[in-house]
Parts: structure tokens; sequence; C-alpha cells
């Protein structure tokens, strides 16, 4: 997918539907060992219009709550190539043996992540993180005295230390708004 070359298009301010900072508070994360391919726009090949899955996966609904869930993407020049860390953060509201197994995998494992962000506009409702790489667990806290987590489990997902992503999150649409979530969520264990 190469995106190279000069900039060629103006970015302006749009009074009449401002963009809105925030995501949903859920995250939607996949076994990238599990993704088989990434269906692109033939236009704009930063769109995703659908993933694939091997025969029989699926992906997994962490839900949180307010700002629990907190994407975010950084360029990071290199001395020969440009390219972006993406990370993850969320709280998981759960305790239990099956909870920490379930974290324990995220330890040995790398994920994809798909976040939602309140900004619906458009194409500007979904993004994917570690499409290419996947994401590792970078940091895990769990404080049962820390009056802000409240003793939740604090996961830190980023991008692999020594490599990273050779592109923004991936922008997943296909048609419209409600097409793109069903087709999501049709991805995802009920």
């Amino acid at each position: 997918m190469a995106i190279c070359g000069k900039i060629a298009q103006n970015m302006l301010y749009d009074c009449s539907n401002p963009v809105i900072g925030g995501v949903e508070a859920v995250v939607y994360l996949f076994n990238r060992s599990d993704i088989t391919a990434y269906v692109r726009d033939t236009t704009n090949p930063q769109i995703i219009t659908d993933i694939t899955l091997a025969t029989g996966a699926k992906g997994f609904r962490y839900e949180g709550y307010n700002t629990s869930v907190k994407p975010k993407a950084t360029f990071v020049k290199k001395d020969y190539s440009a390219r972006f860390d993406h990370a993850v953060d969320f709280v998981i509201f759960a305790k239990g043996s099956a909870v920490k197994a379930e974290i324990e995998k995220l330890g040995t494992n790398r994920v994809v992540a798909v976040i939602e962000n309140i900004h619906k506009s458009g194409d500007s409702a979904f993004e994917i993180f570690g499409t290419d790489l996947g994401l590792e667990l970078t940091t895990l806290t769990a404080d049962p005295n820390d009056a802000n987590s409240e003793g939740a489990y604090v996961v830190n997902l980023t991008s692999p230390a020594n490599f990273k992503e050779p592109h923004m999150p991936a922008t997943l649409f296909d048609t419209d708004y409600p097409t793109t979530k069903a087709a999501l969520l049709a991805l995802i264990t009920a």
C-alpha cells in the first residue's frame, strides 16, 4: 500500500461539521494471526472495507466506561523511513481467574484493535490500530488501592518496540456508518 508523494489537497475547517474528539468506551480486539486479509478500497488504500478472518475465528469486545479507552498514533521519524507508533490503552473492569488467564494471553500474542470514534461523519467512525504488525501488551497495572482505576486492570497495547507501523491507523468503512458497524459486529463473538 503505497501512499508516498507530495501533499495534494487542502485541509479546511468546516465550522458546520466540526470534529468531535473522544472515542466510545469499547475496543474490539482480534488475534492478528486470525486475520487472513484486509479488503482495501481501490481508490484510497487507507480505507479497509472488510476484514477477513480464518474459518471459525471471531474478534472480542472489551467494554469500558467513560474515557477508559485511549487510542493514540504518534509519528516516528527513523533514519531511513517514517513510521507510526500505534497505541491503545484501556481498562478491563472485571476480576477473576478467567479474566487473568485472558490478560496473560495478551502478553504472548499480537492483536489488532478497532476503536469507534465519537465523531462519525463520513468515514471517520472506525479506526484499525496495529493493521500491519499488530499490537503487543506493553504494560499492565492492577492496583486494588488505586482510587482512579478502582482496582481494575489498566492495559497498554503498543506497536512492537523495535518496529513501528508503516501507516497511520487504517479507516474501517463500508458504504455508511450502519453498514460498517453491522459488518464489524458480525466479526465479534456474541
